[in-house]
């Protein structure tokens, strides 16, 4: 299991041609990949936009990367792009595989930067504190890159709110049991988006 995790930015008035072209590319029969969600940023970089897939194959997510990129679809939207990346993940091997569903609707992905040797030890950590952590609010997904900038890994926290984003993580904290113990001392960077799922997002 792989998944690919890809950022487009539109150029300034270009998000609703860019959805729509995503919305074409992805709910067709072009590409390998299974979409799990599409996302656009309420809070972070304005008007990003975040699509999650899921590969069984590594060869299958080659081809459809390789495909987009030789013959420049990109989507379906790439003349209306500012910024464009997309990074390969594998998931935490104690989390289970994202499925599609009403989750949210807010979402919020974080990434973390990892020192050269912290990436074991995180993973590690995660495992204990996972389980009581999730009895407060769900682990939707977590990942670690495995091309890109790295070490890296990736997080997905879905709320039903703002409000109760900000409560979980409170009561999480006042309880000791977030972020583990030990965990920080790894990290070398921090940081966090709130998006909100498309119309066309399996993840809603």
């Amino acid at each position: 299991m792989r998944y690919a995790v890809t950022r487009i930015t539109p150029e300034v008035g270009g998000l609703p041609k860019v959805l729509a072209g995503i919305e074409a590319s992805l709910t067709g029969k072009s590409l390998s990949g299974r979409l799990l969600g599409c996302f656009t940023a309420e809070i972070g970089v304005l008007n990003q936009i975040l699509i999650l897939q899921s590969y069984d194959e590594d060869a299958a997510l080659a081809e459809d990367r390789s495909r987009a990129l030789v013959d420049g679809s990109l989507f379906g939207a790439a003349e209306h792009f500012r910024e464009f990346e997309t990074t390969t993940y594998m998931p935490f091997d104690f989390v289970p595989p994202i499925e599609p569903g009403k989750h949210g609707p807010v979402y919020e992905i974080r990434v973390y930067g990892v020192k050269a040797s912290g990436l074991k030890p995180t993973m590690d950590l995660w495992r204990d504190a996972v389980p009581e952590r999730a009895k407060v609010s769900p682990l939707l997904g977590a990942m670690y890159a495995i091309d890109g900038s790295l070490p890296r890994f990736l997080h997905i926290w879905p709320f039903a709110s703002l409000d109760e984003r900000m409560a979980k993580r409170a009561e999480s904290v006042e309880r000791g049991i977030w972020p583990p113990k030990g965990g920080p001392a790894h990290l070398t960077s921090l940081s966090s988006a709130i998006y909100l799922p498309t119309a066309f997002s399996p993840l809603s």
